[in-house]
């Protein structure tokens, strides 16, 4: 077996009612043991990490980092967490007797964050989900060229009920008329990588296309207006009846 991970999760509901979830979450990969992770969740966000590395914790929601300061002994927690984590993969692997590796094909959508105005910087966002293992290679181009990688950011992986895993990356960019974006992914369970393509529109397609669609929607109600008629002055038809011929002998 090439992986093998182990992922520890705890659910402390903030009201008796359960309307809202937060989790601790600990995760580590027996042949990668400096890529583990620790966070805290809060109803599928996830409010901080701590980096595996040199134990620093870093918020991810501003509005969380202006109204809490992270406790000093989560480093420690994290220490701890993961250690016991990588301790107990070998022993999760004797005891479940070498189960195979868990292979989940990800499943990822490319979208601005703002809506888009030649011109005017925005955000192009490459949400990747449903992902196991959670190692990926995600690059993005612009007209078939790799982008700066200064103007590309990522989130940490975020864990899903199911245990599969999620991640969004970020680029920044300026729209341009007719320039062609993608976002590639590469991951374990793909023979090559899944791509996606964006493209910006400038405002006379946009024009052509709402044009489009209002022709179309005319067209379609005039045919449902005369197809109506055509029923009704069939219904209003009164009946011809024929005389019956004699019968001969």
């Amino acid at each position: 077996m090439k992986l093998f991970s182990l992922l520890l999760l705890i659910w402390l509901p903030k009201c008796s009612q359960g309307k809202h979830l937060l989790r601790f979450m600990t995760f580590c990969q027996r042949v990668a043991p400096g890529d583990g992770q620790y966070d805290i969740e809060s109803d599928g966000d996830q409010l901080l990490y701590v980096d595996p590395v040199v134990y620093l914790t870093y918020p991810r929601l501003p509005e969380f980092e202006q109204q809490w300061s992270p406790d000093p002994g989560l480093a420690e927690d994290a220490y701890v967490s993961l250690g016991t984590c990588y301790y107990n993969i070998p022993r999760a692997i004797k005891g479940e007797k070498s189960p195979p590796e868990v292979i989940a094909i990800p499943s990822s959508h490319i979208y601005p964050k703002q809506e888009m105005e030649l011109g005017v910087p925005n955000t192009l966002l490459c949400f990747v989900n449903d992902l196991h293992p959670p190692e990926v290679h995600i690059t993005w181009t612009r007209n078939g060229r790799l982008v700066d990688q200064s103007e590309v950011s990522q989130t940490q992986y975020y864990s899903n009920s199911d245990f599969s895993f999620r991640i969004t990356s970020y680029l920044n960019f300026t729209p341009q008329e007719g320039d062609i974006y993608s976002c590639s992914v590469a991951h374990i369970s793909l023979q090559m990588p899944l791509t996606r393509f964006w493209e910006v529109e400038g405002p006379a397609d946009r024009q052509v296309v709402e044009t489009a669609v209002c022709v179309c929607g005319v067209v379609l109600g005039l045919i449902g207006l005369f197809t109506g008629l055509g029923f009704i002055r069939k219904a209003n038809r009164p009946l011809q009846t024929q005389p019956a011929s004699a019968a001969e002998f």
